[in-house]
C-alpha cells in the first residue's frame, strides 16, 4: 500500500536525520512524530482514525 501518499494527502510532512539514519514522519499542525520503517503507515493509521482518536475535542463531550 502506498503509505507515503496517503499520508502526504493528510499533510504530513517528512525529514531526514543524516547523523543516525533516521526517517521521522511530523505533521504541522499536531504534536505527534513517527520515525522508523513504518512511520508512514502510523501516521496514516491515526489520520484515519483521528476524529476518535482525540474525544477531548469534540463539542458533544464537553460539560
Amino acid at each position: 500500500m502506498p503509505w507515503k501518499i496517503i499520508a502526504s494527502a493528510f499533510g504530513w510532512k517528512a525529514a531526514r536525520d543524516d547523523d543516525e539514519d533516521l526517517l521521522v514522519v511530523w505533521h504541522p499542525r499536531l504534536r505527534r512524530h513517527y520515525n522508523g520503517a513504518d512511520a508512514w503507515k502510523q501516521a496514516v493509521l491515526l489520520s484515519i482514525r483521528a476524529p476518535s482518536a482525540r474525544p477531548i475535542l469534540r463539542r458533544e463531550g464537553r460539560p
